[in-house]
């Protein structure tokens, strides 16, 4: 009895372990909502000048690599000129090594369609893969950028997989 009562034990600790880790977080503002997983947290959000909303969300960690931000404007901005300028924001960073861009094709982010570009870059060694969605919605326009470290991918899965599933806009 001694033993099973300690085995039980021993499993409780661990599916408590499991579930803490996955506690969510909601985010709301201008009608833009999504969850995230207190795993992450909101690093830097930034009003526009009152034309627009900017913040980052981030895995918690030194040594953790999944970051998101997501960016929206009143107005319309073309799609392809507006991967353009964060191509050219992402080129200006001195910290990017090998920083590849592939070209711009059709997608969707959560069901909405967009038009998105893979990009490839190493930092101190590190490769690193990253996606930029950007889509028109009523009248704004959103850019969705999500990054991370290559090796990290199978860790930051279920952290993105929320927050894009979780994503509306009204």
């Amino acid at each position: 009895m001694n033993s099973l009562t300690c085995k039980l034990g021993m499993i409780l600790l661990l599916l408590i372990s499991c579930t803490s880790n996955r506690n969510i977080v909601d985010f709301s503002k201008d009608g833009v909502s999504f969850s995230y997983l207190s795993s992450w947290s909101i690093t830097e959000q930034e009003e526009l000048d009152d034309s627009g909303y900017y913040l980052s969300v981030e895995k918690n960690g030194i040594d953790e690599s999944g970051l998101i931000t997501i960016t929206w404007f009143q107005g319309y901005i073309d799609s392809k000129d507006y991967i353009e300028i964060l191509q050219n924001e992402y080129e200006n960073q001195i910290l990017l090594n090998d920083l590849e861009f592939d070209s711009s094709v059709l997608s969707t982010f959560n069901g909405i369609e967009s038009i998105s570009c893979d990009f490839h870059f190493s930092v101190l060694g590190i490769n690193h893969k990253g996606k930029v969605y950007v889509f028109s919605r009523g009248n704004r326009t959103f850019s969705i950028v999500r990054q991370e470290a290559i090796e990290d991918i199978s860790k930051n899965k279920e952290g993105f997989e929320l927050i894009e599933s979780s994503l509306k806009i009204q």
